[in-house]
């Protein structure tokens, strides 16, 4: 495969028994909640192989660069392991995605590849590269090994062993999906955290926007800065090329402490309201409790008169 040229490889579907990856190639994780997380999967009949860094801190990073780099490329290029969890997210992946012996996968079969926040940067470079469809999805200590809802645990493990070629995203019950701007899409899915999405603009790493579903979610950011991040996807052309955008959860924003922050909608007012693609906001995705695991690259579409969002595996 040419650099460049997204080819699409939908990930073999998972099936029970299989020997699970988890690596932490970004910040490491609590040990407590590791280990719940893990006997978690070995409840579901998973047999799991380690990083030695899950637990090794140093400063906000699972270890040195070139530790994190190896454990992860040691476990792409292992043919006992099948699908690879992150422990967590927090900040290190940018750091080694030069790092990444992505010509040494360009023959291999792809492999399940579930994570989120931090780990948007390396789903984004595997479809870039490679064409491989990953998953946005829970993580072993932060999800697993903590308060695992049943929402989110019945998404993730139906999207993971695909038991139907394709499926409608519904949210819970008690949270509806919002209409910002009516109209129908379809594309490739491409859901990432904003402030990661933001910073591999420009970079080898990113893949093209022409014509996908973007959805995008956030944690910790500022009024202001929400704002910045929305105005470099624009001035890089981004909205110009997608043909849809969904909004998950944008949480912690110190929106109620920043009485000059903009509403939501007044932000994206000003910022896409010169487009006509469709728009959804509410969705279930996110650094949140009750999340949606979604397929990095999938073929998607999004209907607002009624509101509908599907993939399709076969697509």
């Amino acid at each position: 495969m040419s650099e460049g040229k997204e080819t699409y490889k939908p990930p073999p579907k998972l099936t029970n028994r299989e020997t699970i990856g988890i690596v932490a190639p970004a910040s490491a994780a609590d040990s407590q909640k590791t280990e719940k997380g893990i006997a978690y999967l070995h409840d579901q009949g998973f047999q799991t192989k380690l990083a030695p860094n899950l637990n090794q801190e140093l400063n906000y990073l699972a270890g040195t660069d070139s530790e994190r780099a190896q454990y992860l490329n040691e476990f792409l290029q292992d043919d006992d392991i099948s699908t690879i969890f992150c422990v967590r997210g927090g900040y290190g992946m940018m750091r080694i995605l030069d790092r990444i012996d992505f010509d040494a996968l360009k023959n291999r079969s792809p492999k399940n590849i579930i994570g989120y926040s931090d780990i948007t940067v390396l789903q984004f470079a595997f479809l870039k590269k490679l064409g491989w469809i990953t998953y946005s999805g829970p993580m072993v200590a932060s999800d697993m090994g903590a308060d695992f809802s049943s929402y989110s645990e019945k998404w993730l493990w139906k999207i993971l062993r695909q038991g139907s070629d394709s499926f409608q995203l519904k949210n819970p019950e008690n949270k509806d999906i919002e209409v910002y701007r009516s109209g129908s899409a379809e594309g490739q899915l491409l859901p990432g955290c904003l402030t990661l999405v933001s910073c591999l603009l420009g970079t080898q790493y990113c893949p093209s926007f022409e014509n996908k579903i973007l959805v995008i979610e956030d944690i910790g950011e500022t009024g202001y800065n929400l704002d910045r991040l929305l105005t470099t996807l624009k001035l890089h052309g981004v909205f110009e090329e997608i043909s849809g955008l969904i909004l998950g959860s944008f949480i912690n924003t110190n929106d109620e402490e920043d009485e000059k922050a903009f509403p939501i909608n007044e932000l994206l007012d000003d910022l896409i309201g010169d487009y006509d693609f469709p728009v959804l906001t509410n969705f279930a995705y996110g650094h949140i409790e009750e999340r949606l695991t979604l397929p990095v690259g999938v073929h998607a579409q999004m209907n607002t008169e009624p509101i509908d969002v599907r993939i399709n595996f076969q697509e």
